[in-house]
């Protein structure tokens, strides 16, 4: 919506009162805004009161009815973010963050995010319809993100967006595909975890996500796992790193050690993504890194890294 440069909250609203908010914001609508600032705007929770203080007197000014305020699920989110002298107001298009897609029921240990599996699906360059397999799949995220991308042609967040009045605002001509893919006749996308509770949870996930008939969720140790699906397709997991699950890190260096020769063995000729926060356990893995990206992680340091296994007798071409 806005970027602007400010000494102090006043600059703010000031910024904020000038805008037209009666575009966005209807009467029977609420809102909340989301405030991270830092340097000139320290106090976050104060720019949040200076900033619906400039909506409400903008409105009130135009004799507009006031809209709600709700701190939970609003209709509307307005991003505040400060970096320096320079701060942004911005609108969300929905209430909820898009990740929030409402199928995760229960998240079980250490979930991975699902702008974060969907960014290590784009890494790995997995399409739709190819196989997919999560040894450690945990809660289940990362083959529900996939199966959600073939069922829904790629419109992930399609059913977010028709709900929401902002997007319809901005985009009052966008028609959005009511094509749905029916599941495959054979499985593509297969998960495992040692946890009988985590595989529970996934199944539930993906009922919740309507993509329970798209995967194979199964018990299993990725220390055992065989390759039963084929000459090629994907691992994309994120496996355990000790700050996140409290596990000993000599015992990490051997499972990861153990690991990698579980995929060079069974699965030569495949792609192998991991999603890492303890980058001295990647080097166990005995694999050449093809590409990464860096990113954070439950508040860690961590990336998403590539690797191409490549078949045996095959030479590499950059050696």
């Amino acid at each position: 919506m806005v970027q602007e440069k400010g000494n102090d909250y006043e600059d703010l609203y000031k910024a904020a009162k000038k805008l037209p908010w009666e575009k966005w914001i209807e009467q029977d609508l609420s809102f909340r805004v989301d405030a991270q600032t830092k340097d000139k705007l320290s106090n976050s929770q104060f720019a949040t009161h200076r900033l619906k203080d400039a909506i409400l007197d903008y409105l009130r000014d135009k004799k507009i009815p006031l809209p709600g305020i709700e701190k939970k699920i609003p209709d509307i989110t307005i991003a505040l973010r400060s970096f320096l002298d320079k701060f942004s107001i911005e609108l969300s298009l929905t209430g909820e963050s898009l990740s929030r897609r409402g199928y995760r029921v229960e998240a079980g240990l250490a979930p991975v995010r699902e702008t974060i599996a969907q960014a290590m699906l784009a890494v790995s360059e997995w399409k739709p319809g190819k196989v997919l397999v999560d040894p450690m799949c945990g809660s289940g995220t990362v083959l529900i993100e996939a199966a959600l991308l073939e069922k829904l042609n790629g419109e992930i967040n399609r059913y977010i967006l028709e709900e929401s009045s902002v997007f319809s605002k901005l985009f009052p001509d966008f028609v959005f595909s009511k094509a749905v893919n029916p599941p495959p006749k054979a499985f593509r996308y297969f998960g495992f975890d040692h946890d009988s509770e985590a595989i529970r949870i996934a199944k539930q996930n993906a009922y919740e996500a309507g993509v329970e008939d798209w995967i194979q969720f199964e018990e299993g140790d990725v220390l055992e796992l065989k390759n039963s699906f084929g000459e090629e397709g994907h691992i994309v997991t994120n496996p355990p790193y000790g700050d996140r699950l409290g596990k000993p890190i000599d015992n990490l260096r051997e499972m990861y050690f153990q690991m990698g020769k579980v995929f060079k063995n069974e699965f030569p000729g495949w792609k192998l993504t991991v999603l890492c926060g303890e980058f001295s356990l990647l080097g166990k893995l005995g694999l050449k890194e093809k590409s990464h990206f860096p990113l954070r992680h439950a508040n860690l340091k961590a990336k998403i890294v590539d690797y191409e296994m490549r078949k045996s007798g095959l030479i590499p071409q950059n050696q």
